[in-house]
C-alpha cells in the first residue's frame, strides 16, 4: 500500500509541475500543446556532469538531480540521478537545446539552473541552500482561529509548499528557499486572502480570513405572485461562466459563497423572462436582498444557411448564439436541425444579436429587431491556406504552428490559430447544456487538500519518455477538432490551415527550434485555396547570469526578452544561480530585467546581438538602489494634501522608472529608488489643479504644491452662432493629459479640475466639420473659466473607392482626411477615419468646405492620396477613386510596439520638421500629453528630421518607453520632455 501511494503522489507531482504557471517556469511549464521533439540519434548527443555542493561549498551525497528537456513551453523529463561522495551526478545521452537542472536534498531548499545543451559535454554546478520555514496563523474577522485552511506559499521555485492548519489555526511551511515569498489561504466558507513580499520573521504571519457575500434572490410573477421553480442566472465577480439555482416555493433562493464584487442576475420561468439586473454590488460578508419580476419574453427562430442567395441551401449543425442587447452575461447556445433552424429562447423583449458558425464556414453575425421573431444568417465559406516551412538550408521543418493575422473582407481584424477554433468549439459544448448549478463553495477552482510537494527519496516516480517521431505522428493524428487538422506542419513541413476568413493575411510560423517568422501577405478567398512558402531561421542561443554588485546571484529575476525589429517577446525566470536561457532567438534582442520582488519595475536593459546558430554569454549585473525620495504634497497654504495620485517617470534613458504612488493622510510618499534621477511628476487629485513639474536630480526630499482645481466653461454652436450643438465631443489638451468632455442640449459643456494657463481645444461632431482653438484658462474657485465659443462649420462628405494596382477592391483600407495614421490603438476607430467595405467603398464625413485631400492606407499595400477634392457643405462629393500602390507598405518598420500618433512635415528654414497632426483618444500619447501641433524634435536624445526616421524611432519593443523632446510654437519655441509607453497598435 506504501508503495501505491507513493506512485500516486508521485504521479500526481508530475502532472502538478508539467501543468504549473506563473511560477519559475511560468513559460516552461505550460499545457499548450508542444512541438514535436526530434528523435534522431544525432540529436541525443549531449552529456551533462552536475555537481552539488552545500553553502559552505562542501560536496552533497546523495542529492537527487534531476534533468528536465523543454520544448515549445513543455517539460519532458530527460533524467534522474543521485550524487555520489564527491556530489557528482553524471548524465549522458542527453537531448540538445534547452533544459532545466532542478537538484533535491534532505533538509535543503530546492535549486535549478537552465542552460542550452550542444553535442559533447558541459558541466553545471547547484548550491543547495539551508532550508527556511514560515509560521503561519490564520483567524477570522473576529480573530477566532480558522481550523483545515488550506495554506500555499509560492517562492521562486517551480513548485509551490503547501500546508492546512491545525485546531489552533496555526500551520508550519518549511524546506523553503529565500525570502520574500507569496502566501495564500482559503478555507471553506470564507473569501480567499493572499500575501505578497512575505519574509519569516520572530512572528507568525497572521491573515486573516473574511467569509464571503450573499445574494437572496425572489422572482416574482407580473402580478407580484412568487414564482416557484423559477431559474436564476448569476454571474461576475469570480463567477464566471454563469451559474444556476431554482427558487424554493416562496420564490426565493440564496446565492453564497461569492466573492465581494459585482453581479449579473436573471431569471426565466417557461416563456417568461425577467430584466437583467446588471452589476449589483456586494461587498464581502454582506447579504443583500434582489427582487427579480418576470415578463412576457419572446423565443427566435434562427436559419443559418450556405451564402446569400434566395435558394441557398440550409446548414445542418451550426453552432448558434443568441445575446440580449449584443452584449450579455447569458447568452443563449443552440445547433441548428437538418432544416438548418434552431429556436432560442426566452428573452426579453427588445434588440439582440445573432452569431453563427459551423465547420469550413467563417463566423456571422446578425442584428436581431425588437419586434423579430426570427433571423436569417448567411455564412461565408472560409479559405485555406497551405504551403510548407523549411529551414535556411531548405530542410523541412515538422512541428511549426501558426497563427494567421490580417484583415478580412469586412475591414474587421483577423487573428485566428487552431487552437483557438478548438476552444471555442470546447468552449460552445460546455455551454450548449446551459449554465451549470451553482454550487456555494468549491467551483472557483478550489481543491480540496494541500497541493503536494516533489516526491522525497525513495518515491517511485513516473518517467514520460521524450517524444518520439512516431508518438508525435499520433498526437497528431489524434488531434481531431470541428475544424479538421491542426494548424501544425507535418513530417514534410507541409500543413493546411483552414477555414480562414476571406481576406488580407500573413502567417506567423513559430517553432521552438527557430526564430518566430512572418510570411509574406497574400489573398485568401472564399472556398479556395492559398499558398504559401516559409523558410524559418535557426537563430542562436542566450546564456545568462543576473548578478548584483557583489557579484550575488539574483535569483527569480524577471529577465524579459524582445526582439528590437518584430514582435517577438518571452519571459524567463532566473534560477538559484541567477541563470537564464533564451533558445532560438534573432539577430538582435533587448533583455529587460526586475528582481523578484518588484516585477514591474525594470532595473536594467541589455540590447545583445545574437549570431544565427552560435551561442552569447550575458551577464547583466543590477545596479545598486538608488535611495528613497521623500515627498510632501501640500496645497498654496502649506496644508498636507491626502489621496494624491502621484505617477513619476524617469526622463533618463537608461533608467526605465515609471511609477504611481498615492499620499497618505500625511500628504507623504515614497518613491523607492530615484535619488538623482531627472523626473517628470503629475500630480492629481479631485478639487486640486493638476501639477506637473520636471526635476533635474530628484534629491532626497521634495516638497510640491497644489493649487484649486478652475472649472472651465464653454460653448460649441454652428452656422455663426445661431444653433446649439448637442452632443459634441470636445477634448482639452492639457500638459497632464487630454480631458473629454460632451455638450448637453444647449450646447455647453463644463470641465473641473483645470489648471491656469493654456489650453488647446478641440471640438468634432457627426455632421459639422471639427474645429479647434488656443485658450488661456484664467480663474479661482469662486470663478469659472470663461473657455469661449466654437463655432462649427457644416460639413460635406465624399464618397469613393480604394483599389489596388490591379484595380480590384480593397477591404479594411483606413481612409481620411490629409493624413492616414500608419498606427493606431487597439479599439474603435478615432472620429475622422473610416474603413472601407468588402467591395472598397467608403464614406467620408465631417469635412470643411472647400478643397480637401483624402487619403488612403492599407499596411500590406502602402499609402495614396486624391488632392483638391472638392467638398460642398451638405452635399455629398462621389466618385473619388484611390488606387494603392502595393509596394510601400513593407518599408513601414516593424515592432510589438509604436506610438499610436498621425505624424505630417512641414519646411522651416529650408528643413523639415516632423508634426503630430493627430493623437487618438485613449492612447498612450494622449495620456502623456501629446498635443495635436506638437513639433517633435527627438525622439530617445537623437534628432529626427522626417517621418521615416522618426517612425523607425518610435517603433520597437513593448518593453521599452520612448522618450520625445516636444517643441511648442505658441509657447516660444521651448522644447519639453514627456516619456511615452509603447503599445500595442493596428497597422
Amino acid at each position: 500500500m506504501a508503495r501505491i501511494l507513493a506512485a500516486v503522489a508521485g504521479l500526481v507531482c508530475l502532472f502538478f509541475v508539467l501543468t504549473l504557471r506563473d511560477v519559475a517556469l511560468t513559460q516552461a511549464l505550460s499545457t499548450l500543446p508542444a512541438a514535436r521533439l526530434p528523435a534522431s540519434p544525432g540529436e541525443r548527443d549531449a552529456a551533462l556532469d552536475v555537481s552539488v555542493a552545500d553553502e559552505a561549498g562542501k560536496p552533497v551525497a546523495g542529492a537527487s538531480v534531476r534533468i528536465f528537456a523543454m520544448r515549445d513551453g513543455r517539460a519532458y523529463f530527460a533524467g534522474d540521478h543521485n550524487t555520489d561522495a564527491a556530489g557528482h551526478a553524471a548524465f549522458s545521452k542527453l537531448p540538445r537545446g534547452e533544459v532545466w537542472v532542478l537538484g533535491y536534498g534532505a533538509g535543503k531548499a530546492r535549486a535549478s539552473t537552465q542552460m542550452v545543451l550542444e553535442a559533447g559535454g558541459r558541466e553545471a554546478r547547484l548550491i543547495l541552500r539551508r532550508a527556511l520555514a514560515l509560521d503561519v496563523v490564520v483567524v477570522d474577522e473576529s480573530e477566532h482561529p480558522v481550523a483545515g485552511a488550506s495554506i500555499e506559499v509560492t517562492t521562486t521555485d517551480p513548485l509551490p509548499y503547501a500546508s492546512v492548519t491545525a485546531a489552533d489555526g496555526t500551520a508550519r511551511v518549511d524546506r523553503l528557499g529565500p525570502a520574500p515569498y507569496r502566501v495564500r489561504a482559503w478555507a471553506k466558507g470564507y473569501d480567499e486572502v493572499s500575501r505578497s513580499g512575505v519574509v519569516p520573521g520572530a512572528a507568525p504571519l497572521r491573515l486573516r480570513l473574511e467569509r464571503p457575500a450573499t445574494l437572496v434572490v425572489t422572482v416574482v410573477e407580473p402580478d407580484g405572485r412568487p414564482a416557484a421553480g423559477a431559474t436564476i442566472l448569476a454571474a461576475g465577480t469570480g463567477l464566471w461562466p454563469a451559474r444556476s439555482t431554482v427558487t424554493d416555493a416562496a420564490g426565493a433562493a440564496r446565492l453564497g459563497g461569492l466573492r465581494g464584487g459585482v453581479f449579473d442576475l436573471q431569471a426565466h420561468l417557461g416563456d417568461e423572462v425577467s430584466r437583467t439586473e446588471l452589476a449589483v454590488a456586494v461587498k464581502r460578508g454582506e447579504v443583500k436582498e434582489v427582487k427579480l419580476t418576470l415578463e412576457p419574453g419572446k423565443r427566435v427562430r434562427v436559419l443559418v444557411t450556405d451564402g446569400e442567395g434566395e435558394g441557398a441551401p440550409p446548414v445542418k449543425d451550426a453552432s448558434v448564439v443568441l445575446v440580449e442587447e449584443g452584449l450579455s452575461s447569458f447568452p443563449l447556445h443552440g445547433r441548428t436541425g437538418a432544416d438548418g433552424a434552431v429556436d432560442l429562447g426566452p428573452i426579453a423583449r427588445g434588440r439582440a444579436s445573432v452569431s453563427a458558425r459551423a465547420t469550413g464556414f467563417v463566423a456571422r453575425t446578425a442584428a436581431v429587431g425588437e419586434a423579430a421573431v426570427e433571423i436569417r444568417v448567411p455564412l461565408l465559406r472560409g479559405g485555406a491556406l497551405v504551403g510548407d516551412v523549411v529551414d535556411d538550408r531548405g530542410y523541412p521543418v515538422a512541428g511549426a504552428t501558426l497563427e494567421i493575422i490580417g484583415t478580412d473582407a469586412e475591414g474587421m481584424p483577423i487573428d485566428e490559430t487552431s487552437t483557438m477554433i478548438d476552444f471555442r468549439d470546447a468552449r460552445f459544448e460546455l455551454a450548449l447544456p446551459g449554465p451549470q448549478p451553482l454550487i456555494p463553495m468549491g467551483e472557483l477552482g478550489v481543491t480540496a487538500g494541500p497541493i503536494p510537494d516533489f516526491p522525497h527519496a525513495g518515491a517511485v516516480t513516473p518517467e514520460p519518455a521524450l517524444p518520439t517521431a512516431a508518438g508525435a505522428a499520433g498526437a497528431g493524428a489524434g488531434a481531431t477538432a470541428h475544424h479538421g487538422d491542426p494548424w501544425v506542419t507535418r513530417a514534410d513541413g507541409t500543413f493546411r490551415a483552414e477555414p480562414v476568413p476571406p481576406g488580407h493575411v500573413h502567417a506567423i510560423v513559430r517553432h521552438p527550434g527557430y526564430v518566430e517568422t512572418l510570411s509574406d501577405a497574400v489573398t485568401i478567398r472564399s472556398g479556395q485555396e492559398t499558398t504559401i512558402h516559409v523558410v524559418l531561421r535557426q537563430g542562436g542561443w542566450i546564456e545568462g547570469r543576473v548578478l548584483d554588485e557583489d557579484r550575488t546571484p539574483v535569483r527569480g529575476a524577471r529577465v524579459e526578452l524582445a526582439a528590437t525589429h518584430g514582435a517577438l517577446e518571452k519571459v524567463v525566470y532566473a534560477a538559484d544561480d541567477g541563470t537564464f536561457t533564451f533558445a532560438a532567438v534573432p539577430d538582435e534582442v533587448m533583455l529587460s530585467v526586475s528582481r523578484p520582488d518588484a516585477p514591474g519595475d525594470v532595473q536594467a536593459r541589455v540590447t545583445v546581438d545574437v549570431p544565427d546558430r552560435d551561442r552569447r554569454v550575458v551577464e547583466i549585473v543590477l545596479p545598486r538602489p538608488r535611495d528613497t525620495v521623500s515627498i510632501r504634497v501640500t496645497d498654496d497654504r502649506g496644508y498636507p494634501v491626502d489621496r494624491v495620485e502621484l505617477r513619476a517617470v524617469s526622463l533618463d534613458l537608461a533608467d526605465p522608472l515609471r511609477r504611481t504612488l498615492f499620499t497618505s493622510d500625511a500628504g507623504e510618499a515614497e518613491l523607492r529608488g530615484a535619488v538623482g534621477l531627472p523626473l517628470r511628476f503629475t500630480l492629481v487629485r479631485p478639487g486640486k489643479a493638476p501639477l506637473v513639474q520636471v526635476v533635474e536630480s530628484a534629491p532626497r526630499k521634495l516638497g510640491l504644491t497644489m493649487g484649486e482645481g478652475v472649472e472651465g466653461r464653454g460653448n460649441v454652436t454652428a452656422r455663426g452662432g445661431r444653433d446649439r450643438v448637442a452632443g459634441v465631443e470636445v477634448t482639452l489638451f492639457t500638459a497632464s493629459g487630454a480631458r473629454h468632455a460632451r455638450t448637453d442640449a444647449e450646447g455647453a459643456y463644463r470641465v473641473t479640475d483645470l489648471a491656469p494657463g493654456r489650453l488647446r481645444l478641440r471640438a468634432s461632431h457627426a455632421e459639422h466639420a471639427p474645429a479647434e482653438a488656443l485658450v488661456t484658462v484664467a480663474g479661482d474657485r469662486d470663478h469659472p473659466a470663461d473657455l469661449g465659443t466654437l463655432d462649427l462649420a457644416e460639413a460635406g462628405e465624399v464618397e469613393g473607392e480604394v483599389l489596388d494596382g490591379d484595380e480590384r477592391p480593397v477591404a479594411g483600407a483606413r481612409v481620411a482626411e490629409d493624413a492616414v495614421p500608419t498606427y493606431l490603438p487597439a479599439g474603435p476607430l478615432p472620429r475622422g477615419i473610416v474603413l472601407t467595405d468588402r467591395k472598397g467603398r467608403f464614406k467620408l464625413g465631417g469635412l470643411p468646405e472647400g478643397k480637401v485631400a483624402i487619403e488612403a492606407y492599407f499596411a500590406d499595400l502602402g499609402r495614396a492620396r486624391v488632392e483638391d477634392v472638392t467638398v460642398r457643405a451638405g452635399r455629398t462629393t462621389d466618385r473619388v477613386k484611390i488606387i494603392l500602390p502595393g509596394d510601400r507598405g513593407a518599408r513601414d518598420p516593424k515592432g510589438a510596439g509604436s506610438l499610436a500618433v498621425t505624424l505630417g512635415e512641414r519646411a522651416e528654414g529650408g528643413a523639415k520638421v516632423v508634426v503630430v497632426l493627430m493623437v487618438p483618444f485613449g492612447s498612450e500619447a494622449e495620456a502623456a500629453g501629446v498635443e495635436p501641433g506638437d513639433d517633435l524634435t527627438a525622439v530617445n536624445g537623437q534628432e529626427v528630421r522626417s517621418i521615416e526616421a522618426a517612425r523607425r524611432r518610435l517603433t520597437g519593443p513593448l518593453a521599452e518607453d520612448v522618450i520625445l523632446a516636444l517643441r511648442r510654437p505658441e509657447e516660444g519655441g521651448n522644447s519639453t520632455l514627456v516619456r511615452v509607453r509603447r503599445e500595442r497598435v493596428r497597422r
